[in-house]
């Protein structure tokens, strides 16, 4: 390895270092050349470099999000997973006349109509959703993260099983040039229909009707683990219609909505796989201890945390001095378990983002004003994400962390690891991120030996002068 440069290219090099790099060393624009290619500079790839999984899932915000999911899903190694959703409901305007409604005569149905654009699982099997009354209302003074579970009637009020197809369309019977998605369709039938309706004719204001009913559960089939599917409680093909009669016999019909208070559970139960320490939020597995492998999971809260634990040592020479040094280029190289992208489609059950944050040292990741403390993209403003290469790159995740690295050298940060986050971030905390809207994962090989084929490795290209 060649630690040292010419006294021509050393005087060059540091009449630049110390006129542009010594307040702020940051990276040389080298950006795609690759090893061997960079005149000048010295490579390597043998850093020490370990990973590790991580819980985190106390602080999913999940209140009001784009999409809510239902459904259960047995992952392997990562255990089963349950999504539930709470939700409240209200009339989109009161009967003009709601003395004419007549409670006696009982509601016909209660029709339920579900916008999806999501389904994660075997999607070959049908799936059934209950629907369940709630016992325990939303809270005004309270907070609701995925961790969070309200209580609810266990005899369902109503159910469907379908075969989930979320991008399925048809055309429009009124108007063939337009095209209109297939929704899941619930008809509540009996005591609960007519629930609604004596609400309707009690209650004067949607807060009023809302408080009284307290919302629905939407839950999957308990055993069932085929799928969890994510609908849009915001689309204006979500909606509710309940059906009765007037006191003049007349056919009546009330659109409903759901209100701006919903949010998903979910949870997992690990027992008997690789990660069934992790049950509290903050506990860590090495991936010495998970058969080199590290986890992310979206909405369950599992996370990889990597650390560069000797990189104090990379700036000392042989005699123990330090010396001057440039990161020209470092990329991560963090590869996928092969077994699980083969296949096109399995790479669509990888999480659509992975966010790169510092970590603290007690495995939590670092925050300012609740926000995480996100690396930013070399050459850009945006924060920094995992690129992913798939079969042509060799199913690897790529992301460059030259200024990371730059500034760990010179102390400018605090070398706590970094978290790879399967989920974008948010500038405002009371918006949810799409950690709490997808169950995606990604299985990571994480074997660090130097003779493994497959490791995280950390790419290297520095320039040294003495």
């Amino acid at each position: 390895m060649n630690w040292r440069i010419s006294k021509a290219a050393a005087l060059l090099f540091l009449s630049s270092f110390f006129f542009s790099a010594c307040e702020d060393p940051t990276a040389i624009g080298l950006e795609l050349q690759e090893p061997g290619t960079l005149i000048g500079t010295s490579y390597t790839d043998t850093a020490t470099v370990t990973a590790s999984t991580v819980l985190l899932k106390d602080s999913i915000f999940a209140l009001g999000a784009t999409r809510v999911q239902v459904g259960a899903i047995d992952e392997g190694d990562l255990g089963k997973v349950t999504a539930r959703t709470f939700a409240e409901f209200a009339p989109l305007t009161f009967p003009a006349h709601p003395d004419s409604i007549d409670v006696t005569k009982g509601a016909d149905s209660l029709i339920i109509n579900l916008d999806y654009d999501y389904a994660f699982g075997n999607t070959a099997q049908p799936m059934t959703i209950n629907v369940h009354r709630l016992t325990e209302g939303f809270r005004d003074d309270d907070t609701y993260f995925t961790s969070r579970k309200l209580a609810y009637n266990n005899t369902p009020v109503g159910s469907v099983t379908f075969l989930p197809q979320p991008d399925a369309t048809y055309k429009s019977p009124s108007d063939t040039t337009r095209t209109l998605p297939v929704l899941i369709k619930i008809k509540i039938t009996g005591d609960y229909a007519t629930e609604v309706l004596q609400t309707l004719a009690q209650t004067s204001s949607p807060a009023t009707f809302a408080t009284a009913l307290k919302g629905l559960a939407f839950t999957p089939e308990d055993g069932a683990a085929s799928s969890i599917i994510g609908f849009l409680p915001l689309s204006t093909y979500t909606n509710m219609t309940l059906h009765y009669k007037s006191k003049k016999n007349i056919a009546k019909v009330t659109g409903l909505v759901l209100t701006d208070r919903y949010y998903n559970q979910i949870e997992a139960d690990r027992t008997g796989t690789p990660l069934a320490s992790l049950t509290a939020n903050g506990n860590t597995l090495s991936s010495s201890a998970a058969g080199n492998r590290t986890y992310l999971q979206a909405g369950a809260g599992l996370v990889t945390k990597i650390t560069m634990p000797h990189l104090a040592n990379f700036r000392k020479t042989l005699s123990g001095a330090s010396q001057h040094l440039a990161i020209n280029k470092a990329e991560l190289i963090i590869p996928v378990v092969q077994s699980t992208v083969m296949a096109g489609k399995d790479s669509t059950l990888l999480p659509p983002i992975i966010s790169v944050v510092e970590a603290t040292p007690s495995n939590r990741m670092a925050m300012t004003q609740g926000i995480p403390n996100s690396l930013v993209g070399e050459g850009t403003t945006q924060r920094a994400t995992l690129q992913y290469r798939g079969k042509n790159g060799g199913y690897v995740y790529v992301v460059n962390i030259t200024s990371y690295l730059q500034n760990l050298l010179y102390n400018r940060m605090a070398n706590n690891g970094i978290i790879l986050l399967p989920s974008g971030i948010n500038n405002d905390v009371s918006t949810p991120t799409n950690m709490a809207q997808t169950v995606n994962r990604a299985i990571l090989e994480a074997n660090q030996s130097l003779g493994a084929d497959r490791r995280i490795k950390l790419r290297l290209f520095y320039s040294t002068a003495q």
